[in-house]
C-alpha cells in the first residue's frame, strides 16, 4: 500500500492519528517509532519571549518565508514568556524531552545558558554568518574561553529618554554628568502630578537602572581577571546615586516592570526614564514632539549603559540542529534581515552592522523614530552585556542564580538600606555562592 506523505502529515494530525497510523505504517514498511524520528527530522521547534502584536507577526513571517524556501520542513513555535523560559528550558534539559532546536536568548542568557550546558557552541555558524557583520564589542560581550553560545540577532540598547519640551521651556541642557542630570531630575520634580525620574526593579531582568549607574561610575561585580570586587569605593559612588534617583520616583514603581512603567512616561507622570529603543514604539504624533533622548552620562574612564538584546541559540539537546542551523542563517540573509527588521517591534535594532542602511532608516514604520534608534545605535558602542564589564566570566551564572541584583536595589531604595550596609552583605552573598 503506497501512501504519499502529504496524506501522512494529514493523518497524523488528527486526534486518532496515532491509532489510524499505525496499520498503514506498517503496510508501508515503517514503524511508529520510524515515523515519529522522520517527522521530528523535518521540524524545527522554537521558543521565543515576546508576546506583542508585531514580534509575533513577524515571527510568523519568518517562519512561513523559511517553510516557502523550504518544503516539507515544518516550523513550530512556542511563546515562552520572559522569565519562564529559563526554567522550562532547565527542566526540558534535565527530562531529556521537550527541548526545542531554537530558542532566543536574552541578557546574560547569551553565555550563562552555555556554561550551564543547556546550548551548543556557534562558532562555526557564527564564521558561516560572517563575523565581520558585526561590531567587535558585541561578540567580546558574548565570547567566554573564546566560545559563542548565541547568534546575536536584534537588540535593545538602553539610554535616557526625557520631556524634551519642559527642558525647552525650563532652559535645561542636556546633562553630561551625573550630577547635572540629579540636577535636571530634581528641576522637573512636581509630585504628585510629575515624578523627576522612575526607577522599576519588579524581577532581575528590571535591574538595569542598577547596573547602569555603576557601570557609568566604573563599578563592577568582577574585574578583569574574573575575581570579585565589588568593594570599591566607585560602588558606593554609585549605590548612593541610585538611592538619589529613588528619591524621585513615584510611590511602588520599584515593584514595577519595565514595560508597565512606559505608561506613566507616555502619561506625563514622569519626566526622566531609563528604558530601551523600542519604547519609540509607542510613539504618536504628540510623544515625538514631547520625547526626547540622550546618553546616560559616564564617569571618565567608565562603560556605558546596559545593553539588551535577543541572541538565537540552539539548545544541546536540539533532535534537529542542522535545520536550526539553516533556519538561523535564512533570517540573517540580508534581505530577509531587512524585511524582518522593517515589520518586528519598533526599536529592536540591528545587531549586524549591514541592518543599518538607508532603505532599514527610511521605512515608513522606522523613520519616525529614527533619531531614538540612532541614540541607542550611540549608546550600543560603550555599554555593557548582562553583568560582564570586561566580557563574561566564568562566575557570572552563579551571580544570576542568587537573584541578588533585585535584592541589592531593593535594600538601598525600598528598605533605605545604607550602601555601606548593603555591600558589606552583597560581598558575604556572592562569595557564599561561588563557593556552593
Amino acid at each position: 500500500m503506497k501512501i504519499s506523505r502529504r496524506e501522512l502529515l494529514k493523518l497524523s494530525a488528527k486526534g486518532s492519528g496515532a491509532l489510524v497510523l499505525f496499520p498503514l505504517l506498517n503496510n508501508c514498511g515503517l514503524s511508529r517509532t520510524d515515523s515519529r524520528s522522520k517527522e521530528q527530522a523535518r521540524t524545527i521547534n522554537t521558543w521565543s519571549p515576546d508576546t506583542r502584536d508585531a514580534a509575533l507577526l513577524s515571527e510568523r513571517w519568518w517562519h512561513e518565508a523559511f517553510m516557502a524556501r523550504n518544503p516539507g520542513i515544518l516550523v513550530k513555535q512556542l511563546t515562552v514568556p520572559y522569565g519562564n523560559d529559563t526554567v522550562k528550558l532547565t527542566a526540558a534539559h534535565r527530562a531529556g524531552s521537550g527541548v526545542p532546536d531554537v530558542v532566543w536568548t536574552y541578557d546574560q542568557y547569551h553565555y550563562t545558558y552555555g556554561i550551564d550546558g543547556l546550548i551548543s557552541p556557534v562558532n562555526d555558524l557564527l564564521n558561516e554568518i560572517g563575523l565581520d557583520r558585526y561590531p567587535a564589542g558585541i561578540l567580546d560581550g558574548i565570547r567566554i574561553n573564546d566560545v559563542s553560545y548565541t547568534v546575536p540577532f536584534v537588540g535593545f540598547p538602553f539610554f535616557i529618554y526625557y520631556r524634551k519640551d519642559l527642558y525647552e521651556r525650563q532652559g535645561l541642557r542636556i546633562p553630561q554628568s551625573h550630577d547635572e542630570l540629579l540636577n535636571n531630575i530634581t528641576a522637573l520634580h512636581e509630585p504628585p502630578n510629575r515624578y523627576g525620574y522612575i526607577l522599576t526593579n519588579q524581577a532581575i531582568y528590571d535591574t538595569w537602572n542598577l547596573r547602569t549607574a555603576m557601570w557609568t561610575h566604573g563599578a563592577y561585580y568582577f574585574d578583569s581577571d574574573h575575581q570579585l570586587a565589588l568593594d570599591r569605593e566607585e560602588t558606593i559612588a554609585a549605590w548612593n546615586f541610585y538611592k538619589r534617583l529613588g528619591e524621585y520616583t513615584p510611590p511602588g514603581s520599584m515593584q514595577q516592570s519595565d514595560l508597565e512603567s512606559r505608561e506613566l512616561m507616555l502619561d506625563g507622570k514622569v519626566a526622566h526614564m531609563l528604558t530601551t529603543t523600542s519604547f519609540a514604539a509607542n510613539f504618536k504624533d504628540e510623544d515625538l514632539k514631547r520625547q526626547g533622548a540622550f546618553l546616560y552620562p559616564q564617569k571618565a574612564g567608565a562603560r556605558g549603559a546596559s545593553i539588551d538584546f535577543n541572541g538565537l541559540a540552539i539548545p544541546v539537546k536540539s533532535k534537529s540542529r542542522e535545520l536550526a542551523q539553516r533556519f538561523i542563517k535564512f533570517i540573517l540573509e540580508a534581505k530577509n534581515f531587512e524585511e524582518y527588521l522593517t515589520r518586528t517591534e519598533v526599536g529592536w535594532i540591528p545587531m549586524l552592522k549591514d541592518g543599518w542602511n538607508d532603505s532599514y532608516l527610511n521605512h515608513p514604520r522606522i523613520a519616525p523614530v529614527k533619531e531614538y534608534l540612532e541614540v541607542g545605535r550611540k549608546s550600543q558602542e560603550t555599554g555593557v552585556i548582562g553583568t560582564g564589564y570586561f566580557g563574561p566570566g566564568p562566575s557570572a551564572s552563579s551571580l544570576v542564580k542568587t537573584d541578588l541584583e533585585k535584592q541589592i536595589g531593593d535594600r538601598l531604595v525600598t528598605l533605605e538600606q545604607r550602601p555601606e550596609q548593603v555591600l558589606e552583605w552583597a560581598v558575604k552573598e556572592i562569595r557564599a555562592a561561588l563557593s556552593s
